[in-house]
């Protein structure tokens, strides 16, 4: 005689609105926080707006804040979780690496209604001081060899050149959270001490720095040819993913009259933004498949 169960395996999408639910009950605690200090920061920019006049153009591209946002959010959603071995996660009637992509999908829903939102609150600072959407900027460019180059930089090499901004790169905020949230997802489901490999990447890359600087090995001192640096500013670097390149491709320098200005190396480039974009989310995805693997069930914990 064959016994069936008192009640069904919960479908897919139960189980995912029960996950978003409980990554909105874990998420309260820094939702209100979050809260309070962008309402204290929207009085004190309201105010200085007030008292001092100027202009905030609409450049959501520019900001790194949904990355570090992206970064650190999987340390609430798995705030308080045994992620391996018993736990309450793991002892519902569905696989445990169902459970696990789940939590992750609520989590990244629950980011980008929260990049949404920042979104709309840097346009509302935009509409409310008078700064543009699209209009055409005139920025000064400056060929990267030449800002190399020491001492003061004649104002004759700086150029000004007119750029339109890209409605696409507003997706930049919501690509960059995607991105860095799955690089960290899949380090907290696939690693038990996620801050120790993270804590120990960064002291090995100052180590190996400060090694290269000593004994002189170009290739490990940190400087424009340095992988580190590629990694970070290059092309198809963090950089690109973070902001499109519009930090790393900006510099002050000072010209020969004394001034001191903001020069671009290069415009932002739509194609290097999209292949990075996709290169480090498809990276971030195979990471967090080949970390959810470790809970397939039947595996030790």
């Amino acid at each position: 005689m064959i016994e069936t169960a008192l009640h069904p395996t919960p479908r897919p999408r139960d189980v995912l609105r029960e996950q978003l639910r409980a990554v909105g009950l874990a998420l309260r605690v820094p939702a209100a926080a979050t809260v309070a200090l962008v309402g204290l920061v929207t009085l004190l920019l309201t105010a200085e707006l007030l008292r001092e006049g100027g202009r905030v153009d609409f450049h959501p591209e520019h900001q790194m804040l949904p990355s570090v946002v992206g970064l650190l959010l999987p340390i609430a959603v798995w705030r308080g979780e045994a992620r391996f071995g018993a736990g309450f996660l793991w002892t519902l009637p569905v696989e445990r690496r169902r459970h696990a992509l789940a939590r992750v999908f609520a989590g990244w829903a629950w980011l980008m209604a929260a990049i949404a939102l920042f979104v709309l609150w840097l346009l509302a600072f935009t509409l409310l001081s008078g700064g543009s959407l699209l209009a055409e900027e005139t920025l000064r460019l400056l060929p990267s060899y030449s800002v190399r180059a020491p001492g003061p930089i004649d104002p004759a090499a700086v150029r000004s050149v007119p750029w339109t901004p890209q409605p696409l790169l507003w997706l930049v905020p919501f690509t960059a959270a995607t991105g860095t949230y799955l690089l960290a997802s899949a380090l907290a489901l696939g690693s038990r001490y996620p801050l120790r490999w993270i804590i120990g990447t960064v002291l090995g890359v100052f180590l190996v720095g400060a090694i290269g600087d000593a004994a002189d090995v170009k290739w490990l001192a940190f400087g424009p040819s340095n992988p580190l640096e590629s990694l970070l500013n290059g092309p198809y670097g963090l950089d690109t993913l973070f902001t499109a390149r519009t930090e790393s491709l900006k510099i002050d320098v000072t010209l020969s009259t004394g001034e001191s200005v903001v020069v671009w190396r290069g415009l932002p480039d739509l194609g290097q933004w999209a292949a990075a974009t996709l290169l480090w989310i498809g990276a971030g995805v195979l990471a967090l498949l080949a970390a959810a693997s470790r809970h397939r069930e039947g595996r030790p914990a």
